[in-house]
């Protein structure tokens, strides 16, 4: 990957895993970016307040939360 090149540009996509324990609904998302020799790279990012929203509507939905 080259700095010049926004991500917009890369093959990247998002991944946001959700874990239900007892202290409740807890969220960890990461950039994954697909490097031109077939590695991949991860960042971690923040999870968007739209995204855990949907997530925990979707949830509680099917749990008592």
């Amino acid at each position: 990957m080259h700095a010049s090149h926004p991500i917009a540009e890369q093959n990247a996509y998002g991944i946001t895993y959700a874990t239900l324990d007892g202290n409740g609904l807890s969220f960890e998302s990461e950039l994954v970016i697909h490097l031109t020799d077939g590695t991949l790279t991860t960042l971690k990012m923040p999870t968007q307040l739209s995204e855990r929203q949907a997530i925990q509507q979707l949830v509680c939905a099917r749990q008592a939360c």
